[in-house]
C-alpha cells in the first residue's frame, strides 16, 4: 500500500501571517472560539491567567467551542499587545493557542487518501498570494509517512474535476466562456451521477467541447445568450442583502467600503442599478483587471481545487456549478462598484472585494442554503439561466 501524501500548492507554502500589517486582522471583529485544551493551558499560565479570567468566557458548547473571547471596545482580542501581536503566542508558545488561532487561514481536505492543503480567501494575505503570486498554483506532493483512510471518489468525480480544469485553462476561452463550457460538461456529469450514462462520456464531452472552442462555437454560443438584467437584480439584492444581515464585520471599514460603493449605484427606489454596474464592468473594471492577469481564471482554479468541484455540496454536480457561477457574478459586481468608486482597480481593490466576500462565503454555514434557495426561487435551474448572470449587455 502506498503511503498517503500531502499536496501543497505554493500559495500555501509561501503563506506567512503578516500580523500587525494585515489590512483585516483575524484577531479583530471575529468570534474567536477557544478549545478546551487551550482554555485550560491559558488559565494555568501564571502570566496569562489574570487577563484570561476576564478575556475568556466559558460556553462549553463542545470541546472545540469550550470558551469564547470577549472582545474589547474596538472588537479586538484582549490578548493582543500594543504591537497587535498575540500575548498567548509570545508567553506560552504556539502549542497553547486554540486550534482556530493556530491554523487559520490554513485548511485541509482529505480525498483519495491524500491530504490537500489550502487557504481561506477571507484572509487578505491569502487572497494576495492566490490571486497575484506568479507561482501560486505550482503543486508539490510529499509522502506523509502515514496511511490516511478515506473513501474513494467515483471515477466521474475525478474526470469532471480534471476536465473542468482543462476547459478553464483553454487559451481559446475567456473565463466566462470557460464557465459555459464547464456547465456543458457538468450537464454530462449530472447524467453520470444519475446512472444514466457511463463515466467515459465525460472524456467524449471534453473532446467535443475542446473542438467547439477551437472552432469558435462556444464563444458564439456565449454571445447569443440573453442579457437578463432583472434576474441579475434579483440575485444581487438577495445575496448582498444576506451579507448585510450576516457579515461579521459589517461595521468594519472594509465591508463599509464595498457597501458604500454599491450605494452610489442605486436607483431612486433604492434598488441596485445593474445596468450601471455592468456598464462600469465593461468600460472600467474589466479593462483594469487586464493589468493584473486573468484574476477570474486564477480564482476558478483555486475554487475547483479548494472546494473539490464538482462535489462541493455533496449533491448533484449542477448544484455546485450554479454556486460557482453565482460567486463569480457577485465578485464581478463588487469589483465593478469599487472600480466605479476609484475609477480603476488596484491590487488592493481586487483583494478587498474577494476577501470581504469570502468572510461570509467561506465561514457562514447559512450562505449555501440561502444562495440555493434564491437560485431555485428565481429559476436559475439550467445553464442558460445561471450563465445569464455573467452577461453584461445584449
Amino acid at each position: 500500500m502506498m503511503d498517503s501524501g500531502i499536496v501543497t500548492p505554493k500559495y500555501v507554502s509561501d503563506f506567512s501571517c503578516i500580523g500587525p500589517d494585515c489590512e483585516d486582522s483575524c484577531c479583530i471583529g471575529w468570534n474567536i472560539y477557544i478549545d478546551k485544551q487551550s482554555y485550560k493551558k491559558t488559565m494555568a499560565h501564571r502570566e496569562l491567567k489574570p487577563l484570561a479570567k476576564t478575556a475568556m468566557k466559558k460556553i462549553k458548547k463542545s470541546d472545540e467551542q469550550w470558551a469564547i473571547i470577549r472582545s474589547d471596545s474596538e472588537g479586538a482580542c484582549p490578548f493582543l499587545d500594543s504591537n497587535r501581536l498575540c500575548k498567548i503566542h509570545a508567553l506560552a508558545g504556539e502549542q497553547t493557542l486554540s486550534e482556530t488561532c493556530k491554523t487559520y487561514p490554513r485548511t485541509s481536505l482529505v480525498r483519495e487518501g491524500d491530504k490537500y492543503r489550502s487557504l481561506s480567501l477571507s484572509c487578505p494575505e491569502a487572497a494576495r498570494l492566490i490571486l497575484f503570486s506568479p507561482d501560486a498554483f505550482i503543486f508539490e506532493r510529499k509522502e506523509s509517512g502515514a496511511n490516511i483512510m478515506s473513501e474513494s471518489s467515483p471515477l466521474w468525480v475525478a474526470k469532471t474535476y480534471d476536465n473542468s480544469i482543462d476547459l478553464l485553462l483553454n487559451e481559446k476561452l475567456n473565463w466566462q466562456e470557460a464557465l459555459l463550457a464547464i456547465g456543458f460538461l457538468v450537464n454530462t456529469a449530472d447524467k453520470v451521477w444519475a446512472n444514466e450514462v457511463g463515466a467515459e462520456q465525460l472524456d467524449i464531452r471534453l473532446d467535443q467541447l475542446t473542438q467547439m472552442a477551437e472552432k469558435g462555437m462556444l464563444q458564439e454560443q456565449y454571445q447569443t445568450l440573453a442579457y437578463a438584467d432583472e434576474h441579475q437584480v434579483q440575485a444581487f439584492a438577495s445575496i448582498h442583502g444576506m451579507f448585510i444581515d450576516e457579515h461579521p464585520r459589517r461595521d468594519g471599514v472594509r465591508f463599509k467600503t464595498v457597501n458604500d460603493a454599491i450605494s452610489t449605484l442605486l436607483n431612486d427606489d433604492r434598488t441596485v442599478d445593474v445596468d450601471k454596474i455592468n456598464h462600469v464592468w465593461n468600460t472600467i473594471a474589466s479593462p483594469a483587471l487586464e493589468e493584473h492577469g486573468d484574476i477570474f481564471k486564477r480564482y476558478i482554479l483555486y475554487y475547483i481545487y479548494h472546494e473539490y468541484f464538482p462535489i462541493t455540496l455533496g449533491e448533484a454536480p449542477q448544484s455546485a456549478f450554479r454556486l460557482l457561477v453565482l460567486d463569480c457574478f457577485m465578485l464581478r459586481c463588487y469589483l465593478a462598484v469599487i472600480a466605479h468608486k476609484n475609477n480603476g482597480l488596484s491590487e488592493s481593490d481586487v483583494i478587498l472585494c474577494f476577501q470581504v466576500y469570502h468572510v461570509v462565503r467561506q465561514h457562514k454555514s447559512t450562505f449555501v442554503k440561502g444562495a440555493t434557495a434564491m437560485m431555485e426561487k428565481f429559476n436559475f435551474s439550467n445553464i442558460a439561466g445561471i450563465i445569464s448572470l455573467l452577461k453584461t449587455g445584449s
